[in-house]
């Protein structure tokens, strides 16, 4: 079925309902994936012998790779399509997925991790690609909506899922799952996108464009302040995502039950804090306020309330100590609900991609650094140094953001050269 891309209805037809349900359940399986490590440690550590050390080694092998590929996965699925280039993903980040549950010691965790990092990319470029292609631009905003809630829905359900499986059948047996559930969704996708469902793909801004030009753009002082906007700020998600659990439980107490219980909690409000934060800054800018400079306002006033819910860790009580931690969730929310924001308001259509791809990858690299510095700081039981850090990476962050783009320099006159 062919869609004129001159269709101006926000409204979906029935495959393209179908394709966005699907595009959905593909991020909460990427995320549910990726997760399963962070609830599970403090039960494969004990059984398997491994340090807090060995822990944060393991997840710089997923963050390394998935910082390689997090450009590289763009490449590939402009080559194969996003047809077949997502089921090829997701396939592999499943087969990655079981092979966690065979592992004996911590080297077949590092290499799973690295081989799970690097497919997981795929699925969001993937996503981003098939809406591109299958959705017109007055749909676009609303099936990238769709599926983008399924982080948030994957980190949720995660902690109470895992730990069902994990207490009921054994920590195995979750990875064993989440498999089975990404290669189930393989022959779906591949239903739901065959040629009668095609639609017309459109004109894409940044085929003009060489890639010797995007090299020789990217030393933009704009391009270099998105960039480490990126390396800073999303350390903080990668905290969270990946030493949530572990905190709870060996600095807090927590048993594997109240983990369950109440490990969701922070990541819902880190939805909550996305839906609030876009909302927000739309709200600015149909008041009369510049786009960028919304973004900004959103990102400092995201930045302060991360900080304070690191304050409020001193806290021995489970009430306050889920509070906080909420908080800066929160806090997080908004700051990722404008970041992805930023290059579109920033930059030339032809750059948006190369620059958010890039920047992309610079904040898996800072991810890899920060990751460091917690198995460090968290096997000598330290973890109000980890939060002191945690506090000031926004502000690192968003300082490049407020002294090196402003809504003149990123008019569409000047960014058009950029």
């Amino acid at each position: 079925m062919k869609v004129s891309q001159a269709n101006t209805r926000v409204a979906f037809n029935g495959q393209q309902t179908l394709v966005a349900v699907l595009l959905l359940l593909m991020v909460v399986l990427n995320y549910l994936d990726r997760q399963i490590l962070s609830v599970l440690a403090p039960v494969m550590r004990k059984e398997l012998g491994l340090s807090q050390s060995d822990y944060a080694f393991a997840v710089n092998a997923f963050l390394l790779s998935y910082a390689f590929m997090y450009t590289g996965s763009g490449l590939v699925l402009d080559r194969v399509g996003s047809r077949k280039g997502l089921a090829v993903f997701v396939a592999l980040w499943s087969v990655a997925c079981c092979l966690h549950a065979t592992i004996r010691g911590l080297t077949e965790l590092v290499v799973f991790r690295f081989f799970l990092g690097l497919a997981e990319p795929g699925g969001w470029t993937g996503a981003v690609k098939t809406v591109s292609e299958r959705f017109t631009s007055a749909q676009r905003g609303l099936a990238t909506g769709i599926f983008t809630t399924g982080a948030g829905i994957g980190a949720v359900i995660a902690p109470p899922l895992i730990v069902f499986f994990s207490l009921k059948y054994g920590w195995r047996f979750a990875f064993l799952a989440a498999s089975v559930a990404g290669l189930l969704w393989v022959p779906c996708w591949l239903y739901a996108t065959g040629n009668r469902y095609q639609l017309s793909p459109p004109q894409d801004p940044n085929a003009s464009l060489s890639f010797t030009e995007r090299l020789s753009n990217l030393g933009n002082k704009r391009v270099l302040a998105y960039v480490l906007t990126r390396f800073f700020g999303d350390s903080s998600g990668y905290f969270f995502l990946f030493w949530l659990p572990e905190y709870l439980v060996t600095s807090k107490s927590f048993t594997f039950t109240m983990l369950g219980a109440f490990g969701w909690i922070p990541f819902f409000w880190n939805d909550i804090g996305a839906l609030f934060g876009g909302y927000a800054s739309s709200r600015l800018v149909q008041r009369g306020r510049q786009p960028l400079l919304s973004r900004k306002l959103m990102m400092t006033s995201a930045a302060v309330l991360v900080a304070l819910g690191t304050v409020f860790q001193t806290a021995s009580s489970t009430l306050w100590t889920i509070l906080s931690l909420s908080l800066s969730n929160f806090g997080v929310g908004i700051w990722a609900g404008n970041l992805h924001a930023v290059p579109a308001d920033a930059f030339a259509p032809r750059m948006v991609a190369t620059v958010h791809g890039l920047a992309g990858s610079a904040g898996a690299v800072g991810g890899i650094f920060f990751n460091t510095l917690v198995g460090h700081f968290s096997t000598r039981g330290n973890y109000p140094v980890v939060f002191l850090i945690l506090a000031l990476l926004q502000p690192l962050g968003i300082s490049g953001l407020w002294l090196w783009t402003t809504e003149r320099s990123c008019s569409p006159e000047i960014s058009k050269n950029a």
